[in-house]
């Protein structure tokens, strides 16, 4: 029996630090299949129009935008991926354990195939950045 994927999976983060240091409630997405201790790489979501409004790809952006009702999201969303966030396997269990990380839904497959695909046009991702995405 083989296990269910965790790659576009959508998670709560309640205390999503930033690189400014403020903090907010965050909705992320998990763009790799963590194996063992390997990272979970993750990439926000905003729901604050940004350039491109049109759907789907926009790789020289660093976005993906996901219509309105579409997926798991109630409202038009931006999956930005400017920045991507490794969270080693302690870390991501101690947030689960203590609440602040919960899952709340999946990119259904199609979707999760499109947002990676896109992400892998960006010329803004390093080498090493694109091998977490394999």
């Amino acid at each position: 029996m083989t296990s269910p994927l965790l790659r576009g999976k959508i998670y709560s983060h309640k205390k999503f630090t930033f690189q400014d240091g403020g903090q907010a409630d965050k909705l992320l997405i998990l763009v790799n299949e963590p194996t063992g201790t390997t990272d979970w790489i993750f990439v926000k979501t905003t729901s604050q129009p940004k350039p491109k409004d049109t759907q789907g790809c926009h790789s020289t952006h660093n976005l993906y935008v996901l219509n309105l009702g579409e997926d798991f999201f109630r409202k038009k969303t931006w999956v930005q991926f400017h920045e991507l966030y490794p969270f080693n396997h302690q870390a991501l269990l101690k947030a689960k354990l203590g609440g602040d990380i919960q899952e709340k839904g999946q990119l259904r497959e199609q979707t999760t195939r499109a947002l990676l695909n896109c992400m892998r046009k960006s010329e803004d991702l390093s080498p090493v950045e694109l091998g977490w995405l394999k």
